[in-house]
């Protein structure tokens, strides 16, 4: 997962914060996928794994990193700076989407994203590509891989997939953070997470809030941090709970380039997934477009 954060743009940091120099990309990081029958092999397995809910994000480079779309906009890390501009962008969107006269009926209501909704509001704000500090995942493991494979034809990809009851164990332990999970149309306030910078800590984020998102099965994972790498942060999530589910609850696994054509026939053959069946809408369809354009002109050009 996902276009929707524009995962595929700007290159991203390539060294994890200090406090989580420990994490290793090697260990969690299996050998390359070079077929589908691979795939479909692995999909088989981790849904085979007794207790196990996965989430799923493809990325169509080997980033080796999983960092938002919002900290791959600055070129200097200023904390400080980033928080002011995060706070402006949301309230000029909260305002400006209040007077949307052709805001699609299945989007939140203004007073849905409102104060005491800034991770939500954020959320709605991603869906129109605004950059955000929010990482896209998905409970599909084929639409993952869509994502892996959808563009940059001649490069490897990579599939990060983590065990969602680590973030079950987290919510067990801190009992603010289930109003990020809540699914009803009265939810009640989030706790104030863009303050706590100090925490060096990684949630989920899962209020089902737009159309894309459910068509996506998909949801968040948002840092305190406003520059943090998530993986690191994962992985500390890892070691915290280290009985959740039968082997290792965080992994990536690098696709070959060459198995991205291949993928892509697959699913639209064999899975009914192509960017018709993805996107619900017309801003995922321009994006998608536009990844096919950039795609086409690097294999043909």
């Amino acid at each position: 997962m996902s276009p929707t954060d524009g995962s595929n743009e700007v290159a991203q940091p390539e060294n994890p914060p200090p406090e989580a120099r420990h994490f290793k990309l090697a260990d969690i990081t299996s050998s390359p996928v070079e077929t589908v029958s691979e795939l479909i092999d692995m999909n088989e397995l981790l849904r085979s794994l007794s207790g196990s809910r996965w989430a799923f994000r493809g990325q169509p480079r080997d980033f080796g990193t999983l960092v938002p779309s919002f900290p791959r906009q600055f070129t200097r890390q200023s904390i400080g700076a980033a928080e002011i501009i995060e706070h402006r962008l949301i309230e000029a969107f909260r305002t400006h989407y209040a007077d949307l006269p052709d805001r699609n009926a299945d989007m939140p209501v203004p007073e849905k994203i409102g104060p005491y909704y800034a991770l939500r509001c954020l959320s709605v704000m991603q869906h129109y590509e605004i950059p955000t500090r929010l990482l896209d995942w998905t409970s599909n493991f084929w639409t993952a891989i869509y994502f892996a494979c959808a563009s940059e034809p001649s490069s490897p990809a990579e599939l990060w997939c983590y065990n969602r009851s680590l973030f079950e164990s987290q919510r067990a332990s801190r009992r603010d953070l289930f109003s990020l999970v809540d699914h009803s149309t009265n939810p009640p306030p989030e706790p104030p997470f863009l303050e706590r910078r100090t925490e060096k800590v990684v949630v989920e984020l899962d209020p089902q809030i737009s159309p894309r998102m459910k068509k996506q099965e998909a949801h968040h994972t948002v840092a305190t941090d406003a520059f943090a790498d998530h993986a690191p942060l994962i992985f500390d999530l890892q070691q915290t709970y280290p009985w959740v589910g039968e082997g290792p609850a965080f992994r990536r696994i690098p696709i070959a380039g060459s198995c991205k054509g291949n993928a892509l026939q697959f699913l639209a053959q064999e899975m009914g997934i192509t960017a018709s069946t993805i996107f619900p809408d017309v801003v995922g369809l321009g994006r998608f477009l536009r990844w096919q354009f950039e795609s086409l002109r690097t294999m043909l050009m």
